[in-house]
């Protein structure tokens, strides 16, 4: 009798494979036969759920959203005081502890990049980039209610402003690995909360 295969278990086999290429060789090497051939599957066992190169990206795109959707749930602290709450919830977008979170942070960068270039991929970008301001516009409400940042005046403007931020931080550790690690990442968020919030 043959094996049962998880579906979901194979996509995410297939999607990590896409990853460790895109990340170590760039899109240029990003084929479903190299990723099949990273993956240890067939090239069919690859079309079979993703038969073109467009459906791929599009699911590791919702992948990275999904990903991103679980750590906000899982960090935020009722029992922790605000502030350190919201250095918290913005180290989970600019991850640099492991292999696995800058891979996931290189991605989110190219796929990014690519996405401005491709009008098919705009709703997606659109989307992460929607998900990130009201991110950033729920850490300062929640700032602003505990009672730092008393002095913002308009708070859709300085999500805008934090969305910056925290966008630009997760570019820079992207491309210059080397000088972020998780306390440069951290000092960097404290810096730019204390100067909002003072």
């Amino acid at each position: 009798m043959p094996k049962k295969v998880d579906h979901a278990e194979r996509k995410d086999q297939i999607i990590d494979a896409m990853f460790r290429i895109i990340y170590y060789h760039g899109f240029e090497k990003t084929t479903l036969r190299e990723i099949s051939k990273e993956a240890g599957l067939s090239l069919g066992s690859v079309q079979h759920f993703f038969p073109k190169q467009k459906d791929i990206y599009v699911f590791a795109m919702d992948v990275i959203y999904q990903r991103y959707e679980e750590r906000m749930k899982k960090v935020v602290q009722v029992d922790q005081e605000a502030f350190e709450n919201a250095v918290r919830m913005i180290k989970q977008i600019v991850q640099v502890n492991t292999e696995e979170e800058r891979i996931e942070n290189d991605i989110w960068v190219k796929f990014s990049i690519m996405a401005t270039m491709d009008s098919e991929y705009q709703e997606t970008k659109k989307g992460f980039r929607e998900v990130n301001f009201n991110f950033a516009e729920n850490i300062l409400n929640m700032l602003h209610q505990n009672g730092y940042c008393k002095n913002l005046k308009n708070i859709k403007d300085s999500a805008n402003s934090l969305t910056i931020f925290i966008h630009g931080l997760v570019f820079e550790s992207v491309i210059y690995t080397n000088l972020y690690n998780d306390q440069v990442v951290e000092d960097e968020i404290r810096e730019y909360l204390r100067k909002i919030c003072n």
